[in-house]
């Protein structure tokens, strides 16, 4: 299942995981280190220690590849590192690899990995493996497993808090069954001392959130969302093979429940986790969609908290139904992505249109009758200009207090950066007329060289205006120099 989950990456150049251009962009201005005068105009890239590093630190060791291919190989390994992280849960709590690991196997390409969440993600494949050893080292003294599991936790944050969090919640299950079945104050003493490998984590956040930029909120229609957190959960794909998966494997579960024991070692865990994502802001830290990252992890854990007591044969039954939806599901994936890759190839020959050092102003042409199950690269599409052109493009994100990259812009602040390059499209009755005439109207003569428009759907999108460049899904126009 590791292997199979590469073939997705092996399909496609640009994945389509709808934030890694607009990482990429910021992987570009990293590895370019002041080298084009152009980023350095456009761009302020400085490092600091903060949880939220992962992909970054990973880019930065394969630099030598270029940001784009960089970006790809890192993430290509996340969803790979996070099964073998479920296996080696599985094998350090029960001994082996349990059918409900297999099972679990199958939200290694979750949602948060497909809408390009590569930071959380790397983390949470971190945080099973920090698990797995927290539980080999659980029968050592504490004293001589503090070392290496401070180690392991710090990794996980230095990668991405949240996935810190969720070890925390895991670690602190754990670590309660174990006090309400020894209830000695020798098991409380133990208990604390390992916690201690917690804290450099919440001192580093605490240091990292002290320069006033921490955000938090819960957004809108909030018990909708929270209820639509567990429905989503794979959403990436196909609608039918999203949720049908989900279904099909818990319903397996529910027919063999009783040929299953819980291991509560990890059960408290999952069900920690679970409260936490109903309790979650949906911005945490600057992080959009704190809480729908949690749910993946939440049914994570309760499948490799389950130990399997019935046949071989129901066993095996049980492995060959996730694995089925999961060589499915990935296939699906691949097809798609790579059906989309050609279609990303094209948009990107408008760029041998556009010299070096140019303004892009993107627009992303939204559907606001229609919300799309799968997820594409559109949105942060325009940032590969960023490393191909050494293009100033309005479509990075502003994270105050956790943005490694800022961008310079002597313009309206609002419209340099994301979610600027956002503008309504369609809607129920088909195309909207003149869609950019608002846009246009904020613009500032002479203040960007081109507008690239992504997703058109073959419309025209600003009629009586010829493009340089036009595909079925993109078209590039020249704005007046003023």
């Amino acid at each position: 299942m590791a292997l199979l989950a590469l073939l997705p990456f092996l399909a496609a150049r640009l994945p389509s995981m709808t934030d890694l251009p607009g990482h990429i962009g910021r992987y570009a201005v990293m590895l370019d280190r002041g080298a084009t005068p152009s980023l350095e105009t456009y761009y302020d890239f400085h490092w600091r220690l903060v949880g939220n590093l992962g992909a970054d630190l990973g880019v930065l060791l394969f630099g030598w590849l270029g940001a784009e291919r960089a970006a790809w190989l890192v993430s290509a390994v996340i969803a790979p590192l996070t099964i073998g992280g479920i296996a080696a849960v599985s094998r350090a709590l029960h001994g082996r690899v349990q059918p409900g690991a297999v099972a679990a196997a199958c939200f290694a390409m979750a949602n948060p990995l497909m809408f390009g969440f590569v930071n959380y993600c790397l983390s949470l494949a971190l945080a099973w493996w920090s698990f797995a050893l927290w539980i080999r080292l659980r029968d050592r003294r504490a004293t001589t497993a503090l070392a290496p599991l401070t180690l392991a936790a710090t990794g996980t944050w230095l990668a991405h808090a949240m996935g810190w969090g969720v070890l925390a919640l895991l670690v602190g299950g754990f670590e309660l069954e174990r006090l309400a079945r020894r209830r000695t104050r020798a098991a409380l003493v133990d208990a604390v001392v390992r916690a201690l490998a917690l804290v450099p984590p919440i001192a580093l956040t605490l240091a990292w959130r002290g320069d006033g930029g921490a955000l938090f909120a819960w957004g809108d229609d909030l018990l909708v969302r929270k209820a639509m957190n567990w429905i989503v959960v794979l959403r990436g794909e196909a609608k039918w093979i999203d949720l049908a998966t989900p279904a099909l494997l818990a319903l397996a579960m529910l027919v063999a429940w009783r040929r299953h024991a819980i291991d509560w070692r990890l059960g408290i865990g999952a069900l920690l986790s679970a409260l936490a994502c109903f309790a979650m802001p949906t911005t945490l830290f600057g992080s959009w969609g704190a809480d729908e990252r949690l749910a993946p992890a939440a049914v994570t854990a309760a499948l490799l908290s389950l130990r399997w007591r019935g046949s071989r044969r129901g066993a095996l039954a049980i492995i060959a139904l996730a694995a089925t939806l999961f060589a499915l599901r990935t296939t699906m994936i691949a097809r798609d992505w790579h059906r989309l890759d050609q279609a990303y190839a094209s948009h990107l020959r408008a760029l041998d249109r556009v010299p070096h050092s140019a303004r892009i102003h993107a627009v992303v042409l939204q559907d606001r009758c229609h919300t799309a199950w799968q997820s594409t690269a559109y949105t942060h599409f325009a940032s590969l200009a960023i490393g191909r052109r050494g293009a100033l493009v309005n479509s990075q994100w502003l994270l105050p207090g956790a943005a490694l990259l800022t961008v310079r812009t002597t313009g309206d602040p609002e419209l340099g950066h994301d979610p600027s390059q956002m503008v309504d499209g369609f809607d129920c009755a088909g195309p909207i007329p003149q869609p950019l005439a608002a846009r246009l109207a904020q613009l500032r003569t002479g203040e960007w060289d081109f507008l690239w428009v992504l997703a058109t759907r073959n419309v025209d999108a600003w009629p009586g205006h010829t493009p340089v460049f036009r595909d079925a899904n993109s078209a590039l126009y020249r704005l007046p120099a003023g």
